[in-house]
């Protein structure tokens, strides 16, 4: 059974800190963080170790990843190319898709789909796609 699933766009760079990313991209970010702006529990390490801007689907936990890719790619539809430009001068953007799984009798069907529409806005971006997922059990 799906535990949790959530999907955000991330955009970092060593150089450009989140409040320039905003007003570069042209949109609001639900979360950021300063490049090292806090130290790791274990580590001690300063992290992040790039600024990092995050833009969530804003859809709760429950909804498919296919529906929550599509809110994350609408919210971005006019700041394709301004990524594009960011991550042609050294900036990383990255669409990520988490999954988290445990056993149970209701199982959901494994999977997802993107359609050529979110490729396409993802290469235009120069942007990476990670789809991370974790089985509990």
């Amino acid at each position: 059974m799906i535990v949790e699933q959530q999907v955000y766009f991330m955009i970092q760079s060593d150089e450009l800190d989140p409040g320039q990313i905003t007003q570069y991209v042209g949109v609001e970010p639900t979360r950021s963080e300063a490049k090292e702006s806090r130290r790791g529990r274990k580590s001690g390490r300063l992290l992040p170790p790039r600024h990092e801007w995050m833009l969530d689907s804003g859809l709760a936990e429950t909804t498919s990843l296919n529906e929550q890719v599509e809110a994350v790619i609408n919210q971005l539809a006019g700041a394709w190319d301004r990524i594009g430009e960011l991550t042609a001068d050294g900036a990383a953007a990255t669409l990520v898709m988490l999954r988290s799984f445990e056993p149970g009798e209701h199982a959901s069907p494994r999977g997802l789909f993107l359609d050529a529409e979110a490729l396409s806005s993802l290469h235009r971006a120069g942007a990476d796609l990670w789809i991370d997922e974790y089985d509990l059990s």
